[in-house]
């Protein structure tokens, strides 16, 4: 097996070079005193390949067995740090050069330095090649780490020369980094379900982590609490090659990540630890949340006019008018803008003339105190005209239909009726039929009749039950239709039914009024409290993880299992599949107390706010295209799957504060201070994504080229575009502004890169804002997380 000692393995850069040569099958040393490198870099390897030695490579240096390679990247990398650690900088350049040379001289092993862009100093000629020699001042500021890296190149020069070392140079130019069910608060708004179509549409808005606060379930690995925590970033990134697994483990639950993305195992001492999937074990204790904080949001009322004008398209609300004794007088003092509206929506076109048709609706308007939808939006978007408080909604067409008011209060009735909705209810909504349809008993069926009644002011019919059904439930209303499922979000399809996120987040006191409405839909059986069971049935998988989660609100952590059941008289054998939420040994099985407190004995350790449960299987599975984490600072968890905790794997690994343009300019648009350019910004920068680097670097390593070769991006920036770029990406609204140029601060920066090509094949394949977006969500969360703490 090939063995390679990568110096500075445990920073930006090193780290990643050590993940690419364990993918190909290399044994990895990785060395680094974790001055400017950090052991959070390489934390996620869990590989017998990979050793880590803290060692200062400025002291003698010599390890046992055969070396293939020794990759020297050790050194402070940015202005801040050359600048406090001066010696330092020029010790690792020099001595740390040399003694990795000599461990490459004495193992006979290909030795590879990471140079820099910074040897060519402030060039005089741009792109810069191979061939040019550079402007460096050598007793300026940056002096210090230029000269450091010109006398390592000819240091290596030298060995390569007078001892026949086989050695590589790679001159570095700036880089950039960016590496199932989720539950996450977008500000305070909770998502339960896939992450992709999640970060799918922050993409679409041109970031992956919101200029809002996303935040998720993680639990302190000190104390072992569930709570909500900032997430630094939502990282996507190419599964390409890589194994995935599903794991499902006691309590039904289940994850599927791939191989090297970790979940939590019970350690000797009974703490979490994070271990690969590829390396978990049937039988491996892992980590579930016994509890689910969220971002609590009372909803008492819900006013259907304001929800039409800010999601339905145009065309929609002409189906709609408002009605009210009081619209009259609120109207009429904007009569020509009315008119004129109406004229140009096309909607009175061909009715004779035109003003008289106009003239005509606007007089039945005032008469009869209604007004379409449309007309009312545009009133309150250009005007400030408010629709009043005691308005009420029908359909326009036709000028009749059912009234509903247009705020609904939501009570601890409607939530109770929502919940038994949710379980065996379903809509009608085709060829102008628009219904709500609901299944049950008979005793439910009355109190939903009685709620709606009294909260809509609509007729509601029961069909009594016979020989094939139970009695059903109908009214006929299409903005009911709506209400229940644009506005509620409680209608689908049995198969993907969902608890809207604004349900989940309902305070205690309120959720048990759903939660027992969906009890009694679902027909619970009747004795469950002397049999110390309660179960929840549902045909959606995405269904049966929502109530789960919503259990975990209240400290109850059920069991999901997916069962099958047949119906003879109607279909025969065929089995038809559904998922069974069940809870037991509760101290109270009565829901609509549970909010006062509730306790559960579980067959289960128990740790904090962490169950332990026994993985049941482990089995391959084809990977996505692409697959995500959070990054959560100081905690690096979070739920995923069927309420299991995920270890975050890939986070980005640059540092924040260090003085480079990425930090400096990210970190002022986030904090919405002044964006800093020195001189007038005209002067020159190139960035590279790491992927493209490490790759161009692996490939010279391999290659027969002895000599410095450029590994950057040829595509130049000026600082000034690139602050402008910052400012675009996190939607700042800081100024840009100028400031003095520092000394001997480089006007141009871009590699020439055509011995790369030539040699290596090699050239950067990512576009900048591809990996610029993340790296800025990086700073993003550092940044709150420091405010926060």
């Amino acid at each position: 097996m090939p063995r390679v000692l990568i110096t500075g393995g445990a920073g930006f850069l090193g780290s990643h070079l050590c993940d690419r040569f364990l993918k190909e099958g290399w044994e990895v040393i990785c060395l680094d005193n974790l001055v400017t490198g950090s052991a959070d870099n390489i934390a996620h390897i869990r590989d017998p390949r990979f050793t880590f030695v803290q060692y200062d490579v400025t002291n003698y240096l010599y390890v046992e067995g055969h070396l293939d390679a020794v990759l020297h990247f050790a050194s402070p990398a940015s202005p801040i740090d050359y600048q406090e650690l001066p010696i330092q900088t020029l010790k690792v350049g020099s001595l740390g050069t040399h003694k990795a040379l000599g461990l490459a001289k004495h193992k006979k092993a290909r030795f590879l330095l990471a140079s820099t862009s910074e040897v060519y100093g402030d060039p005089l000629v741009n792109p810069q090649p191979e061939s040019y020699w550079g402007n460096v001042n050598p007793v300026g500021p940056r002096g210090v780490y230029d000269e450091a890296k010109r006398f390592a190149e000819a240091m290596t020069m030298a060995y390569h020369r007078a001892h026949g070392v086989d050695v590589r140079i790679v001159r570095i130019f700036n880089s950039i980094m960016a590496d199932e069910t989720v539950v996450v608060f977008d500000d305070d708004l909770m998502h339960v379900g896939p992450i992709e179509p999640f970060a799918d549409q922050s993409v679409r808005d041109g970031r992956l982590v919101a200029p809002r606060r996303l935040y998720v379930p993680a639990f302190d690995p000190r104390t072992l609490r569930v709570e909500l925590r900032l997430a630094n970033a939502l990282i996507k990134h190419r599964a390409e090659g890589k194994d995935a697994y599903e794991v499902r483990t006691g309590y039904g639950r289940r994850i599927r990540v791939t191989g090297d993305h970790s979940v939590f195992r019970r350690g000797p001492c009974g703490r979490p630890e994070p271990v690969p999937v590829r390396d978990l074990a049937v039988g491996d204790d892992i980590a579930l949340p016994a509890r689910l904080p969220v971002v609590e949001r009372d909803v008492r009322a819900v006013d259907i006019v304001d929800h039409l004008i800010r999601r339905a398209p145009e065309a929609e609300l002409w189906n709609y008018a408002l009605v009210s004794a009081d619209l009259a007088s609120l109207v009429e003092p904007h009569e020509a803008r009315v008119v004129e509206f109406l004229a140009a929506s096309g909607r009175f076109a061909g009715s004779g003339s035109l003003r008289n048709a106009i003239g005509c609706a606007w007089r039945k308007y005032l008469g009869h105190g209604a007004l379409p939808l449309p007309v009312a939006a545009a009133l309150w978007r250009e005007q400030g005209v408010r629709w009043p408080e005691n308005a009420r909604l029908r359909p326009y067409t036709g000028g009749g239909g059912v009234e509903i008011p247009n705020r609904v209060e939501v009570t601890n009735d409607l939530l109770w009726l929502l919940g038994l909705y949710l379980a065996e209810g379903c809509h009608v909504d085709e060829d102008g039929d628009y219904r709500l349809l609901l299944g049950s008993g008979q005793r439910q069926l009355d109190r939903a009749r009685r709620i709606i009644e009294s909260h809509f002011g609509v007729t509601a019919r029961i069909v009594p039950a016979d020989a094939s059904r139970a009695p059903q439930l109908s009214v006929d209303s299409g903005i009911l239709v709506y209400l229940f499922r644009a506005v509620f979000g409680v209608t689908g399809t049995a198969k993907t039914a969902r608890v809207p996120g604004w349900i989940m987040q309902l305070p205690l006191a309120r959720l048990v009024h759903f939660l027992e409405g969906y009890r009694e839909g679902d027909g619970a059986q009747a004795h469950y409290p002397e049999r110390r069971e309660l179960t929840f049935n549902t045909v959606s998988e995405a269904l049966a993880t929502d109530l789960t989660l919503l259990l975990l609100r209240f400290g109850i952590v059920a069991s999901v299992g997916k069962y099958a059941t047949t119906f003879e008289r109607r279909y025969g054998d065929r089995t038809f599949p559904f998922w069974r939420v069940t809870v037991c040994e509760l101290s109270n099985f009565d829901i609509l107390g549970w909010h006062e407190g509730v306790v559960q004995t579980l067959d289960a350790t128990r740790s904090g706010d962490l169950v332990w449960a026994p993985v049941r299987e482990i089995r391959p599975i084809e990977p996505t295209g692409y697959v995500y984490d959070f990054s959560v600072d100081g905690h690096e968890n979070f739920v995923a799957g069927i309420g299991v905790f995920a270890h975050n794997t890939y986070g980005p690994r640059m540092r924040p504060h260090d003085g480079r343009v990425v930090p400096a300019f990210t970190l002022q648009a986030l904090a919405g201070e002044d964006i800093t350019v020195f001189g007038d910004g005209s002067q020159t920068r190139s960035f590279c994504y790491v992927d493209d680097l490490v790759e161009g670097i692996y490939r010279l390593l391999g290659s027969d080229y002895v000599g410095p070769v450029n590994i950057g991006n040829p595509e130049e920036r000026t600082v000034l575009e690139f602050a402008e770029r910052v400012k675009r990406l996190t939607g700042s609204t800081s100024r840009i502004v100028f400031k003095p140029l520092p000394v001997d601060d480089p006007k141009v920066r871009r590699p020439d890169i055509s011995l790369a090509r030539r040699l290596l094949g090699w050239e950067p394949r990512v576009d900048i804002d591809d990996g610029l977006r993340a790296t800025i969500d990086y700073y993003r969360s550092r940044t709150a997380a420091g405010r926060r703490g």
